[in-house]
């Protein structure tokens, strides 16, 4: 199982790419695992990552999660979050732990076990 919140999203979806962006320093971004690694990963659930939009403000390249993690991974947004989606709430962003999204990523993980 793979999985994170925020930031921790961002490396969990850029771990899981394919190949490092093209254009992009490989140094700039965690290398993607092997692809032998994806058998031994059962579910990759993935709270609040940033968005395209909101990674390229700050020159980041978006998440781009590989053909190999794609089926087995659930990407949550709360409502309003906005770093994550178009909403217009940072406190939507740290609502993870109360909003029900955290269990509802646990029986996801769960049901892939």
């Amino acid at each position: 199982m793979l999985g994170g919140y925020s930031q921790g999203a961002a490396v969990a979806g850029y771990v899981t790419s394919a190949v490092v962006p093209p254009a992009v320093p490989v140094q700039a971004v965690p290398a993607p695992m092997a692809p032998e690694v994806a058998n031994h990963v059962a579910a990759v659930t993935l709270f609040g990552a940033p968005s395209a939009q909101f990674l390229g403000q700050y020159g980041a390249p978006p998440i781009a999660i590989g053909p190999l993690y794609q089926p087995k991974t659930l990407q949550l947004c709360a409502d309003g979050d906005s770093i994550c989606g178009d909403g217009n709430s940072p406190v939507a962003h740290g609502l993870y732990a109360v909003n029900g999204m955290v269990g509802q990523g646990a029986n996801f993980a769960a049901s892939r076990l």
